[in-house]
Parts: structure tokens; sequence; C-alpha cells
């Protein structure tokens, strides 16, 4: 078996998508200074694809939203051409695109934003034990984490996808992805440390093909000169 991409017709399609959709003349990206999945999975797209954009980290929410940017009422947005598109599924999908790191199959496009949205089911999931009292907290996220547990089915979610794509190390296609920018910087964030009741070696650990996926994506070279840019929030690595 091989990867499940690795086609020329599959190249000819990404080229010829990528071509073919109109280069806007100024884009901005609205978000806080964190390296967190849902911004950067967009924000590295748009670096990895060479594409010139304003990456504005310091405008506070209550001014965006008295600005009529905030579709949903939260960020990351993306602003193109004065047009403002939300949502992470729908603003990587769009860079992807304009990147020419989209796959330009339908099926695999979809493999990307499955992906996406898997993301979002973690983050989620996570996201509930926030609102739990402090002493609550780490027991209710050492049950996610258990055989069983919600966070694990969502995890064991994205490493089927991954150990899918058979003799890639990436998560659909030959090449990167906005779905690999996500579950990158997704599991950076569950090992680093700041999710209380998550071991930093959980994802390590327990799923071999994300962790497989982590590590190429942290040796390629596009992505460590992004690194290089932003020390404060990747240690100097």
């Amino acid at each position: 078996r091989v990867c499940l991409a690795s086609t020329l017709f599959a190249t000819r399609l990404i080229s010829t998508a990528s071509l073919a959709m109109a280069r806007p003349t100024n884009i901005k990206m609205y978000y806080g200074n964190m390296a967190f999945w849902r911004a950067e999975c967009v924000r590295m797209g748009l670096f990895l694809g060479d594409i010139p954009f304003e990456d504005i980290r310091d405008q506070k929410r209550i001014d965006l939203k008295a600005a009529g940017k905030l579709t949903f009422g939260a960020i990351p947005v993306l602003e193109v051409d004065g047009k403002i598109l939300s949502q992470t599924q729908a603003m990587a999908s769009y860079v992807g695109k304009l990147a020419g790191i989209q796959p330009g199959d339908p099926w695999l496009d979809a493999k990307v934003d499955e992906c996406i949205n898997g993301c979002t089911d973690v983050t989620n999931t996570i996201g509930m034990t926030f609102r739990l009292p402090a002493e609550e907290k780490i027991a209710a996220r050492k049950a996610l984490i258990a055989d069983g547990g919600r966070l694990h089915m969502h995890l064991s979610g994205l490493e089927k996808i991954c150990a899918e794509n058979v003799e890639c190390a990436y998560a659909v296609w030959d090449s990167i992805t906005v779905a690999d920018l996500a579950i990158w910087r997704l599991v950076g964030w569950l090992s680093s440390g700041v999710v209380d009741g998550i071991p930093v070696n959980f994802v390590e650990s327990t799923f071999p093909a994300l962790s497989k996926l982590v590590a190429t994506v942290d040796a390629d070279s596009k992505v460590n000169e992004w690194k290089a840019k932003y020390p404060d929030l990747y240690g100097g690595k």
C-alpha cells in the first residue's frame, strides 16, 4: 500500500486549483499572540504558501466586535480584501487552496476538513472541563484520557485517519496540509503541561501515528523558519 494521494493526478489538481484562484490584495489575520492551533494553522498555511498577510495580534476583541468583524462573536477571523471569514475549518480550507497546500481531490479535501473538525472536538471536550471547580478538573481530565474516555475517543479518531495514510507521515496527503499544521499545534498544546491532568507524554505514548506526524512537521524547514520568528511562543526550538 502507498500514500493515499501519491499520484501525478492529485499533484496536477492542486497546481491547477491554486493557480486558478484569484490572489487577494490584502489579507489580515486577527488573533492574540498565542500559537493555539485554531489560528496557527491558518497563519502558517499562509506562511508556507508565501502568501503576504498582516498578522494582527494586539487588537482587542471588543474593538473587533465594534468594527463588525466578529461574525460569530469569536476569534480568530480572517479579513480578505475587506471581507470577513470566520470559523477555523472555513479559514483553513480557503488558505490551504490559496497557498497550494490543499490536495485538490474532493475526497482528500474532505479528509482535511475531517481532521480540522476532529481537532475542534478535542478542544471542545477539554474546554468543558475549564468550567469545573479547580478541585474537580484533574479528575475529570484523567477520566477523559482513559481508554473509553471522550478525549481518548477523539484522539483515536485522528490517529486512525493518520494511520490510514500508511507510508506517509502526514494526515491525509503525501505532503503537508493545514490538517497537519492543526494536529501538530493541537498535540503541542496537549503535550505542553499547561492542561493539568493530561500528562505531557500522553499523546506520544498512546498515539504513534500522531507522534510521527508531529515529528515530521517539526522537521519541516519552513515550519522551523516560522518558529524562529516567534521564539517567545516556541521556546527557541
